[in-house]
């Protein structure tokens, strides 16, 4: 089994080196594909990345992270893929988990674990809402992912060939593009829960999550109004006004 994995980055030097790391290390029986799409970096993130020839570095004029990861995935040759950012970082043993969990299941589509959030040092932040996601999302439910998104990206596989089917992401958002990718896998078939920490969302300053989680959780309400019904449209708008209020607290 051949996994393919793509980070998107753009002047991510403070955190790469570590991201990269934690996708090279793994180790188990499959097959890596790591593929980075830089959007011409200036800050010395592709003189780091010179360091991994295990990489395939593309940089390239992009018009932002989803178009990077939709170039990314394009060139991706692995059954199964996914994309990791540039500040985040996969758990050791993580990729063996997921390919054996897709052989185990090869009727399945994708698959989602869990995934603590840490700082810029790496420590473990805000358990409480990480607990909060792995109760919510303990076992798969449609109806319970378009009242709120407990998916974390960072811990999400599928199989490339149901990417394919769908066609990636949808430039149309610009900070809830992977909501909408799993309601459209939804479509497809249910999502597998694997209880494990598979990686580790990484919040700081500088981060998108940290800066335009409004914008968000505005984006993702507006998509669940889409898919769903109006039941699930107004449950939904309950909790983003909900999670929006606690981050702003914890901010």
């Amino acid at each position: 089994m051949k996994i393919s994995i793509v980070t998107p980055v753009r002047n991510g030097k403070r955190f790469i080196r570590q991201t990269v790391e934690s996708v090279l290390n793994q180790q188990g029986e499959f097959e890596l594909e790591y593929i980075v799409c830089d959007g011409q970096s200036t800050d010395g993130t592709l003189e780091i990345l010179a360091e991994y020839p295990e990489c395939t570095v593309i940089s390239r004029k992009d018009g932002g992270p989803f178009h990077a990861i939709n170039y990314g995935m394009d060139l991706a040759s692995g059954d199964i893929g996914a994309w990791l950012n540039a500040d985040d970082i996969y758990l050791p043993g993580t990729l063996a988990k997921v390919a054996r969990c897709f052989q185990e299941h090869p009727e399945t589509g994708w698959l989602y674990g869990n995934c603590p959030i840490i700082d810029e040092n790496g420590r473990e932040i805000r358990r409480p809402i990480t607990l909060y996601k792995e109760l919510i999302g303990f076992r798969y439910s449609h109806n319970m992912l378009l009242c709120e998104n407990f998916i974390n990206q960072p811990a999400t596989f599928w199989r490339m060939s149901l990417w394919r089917e769908l066609g990636g992401l949808n430039s149309i958002y610009k900070a809830a593009w992977d909501y909408e990718l799993w309601l459209k896998m939804a479509q497809k078939g249910p999502a597998i829960h694997l209880h494990a920490d598979l990686a580790a969302f990484r919040r700081h300053a500088g981060s998108i999550s940290e800066n335009f989680f409004e914008k968000q959780f505005a984006e993702e309400l507006a998509i669940a109004r889409q898919y769903g019904n109006r039941i699930h449209g107004a449950i939904h708008a309950f909790n983003a006004w909900k999670i929006v209020t606690a981050y702003k607290l914890l901010s």
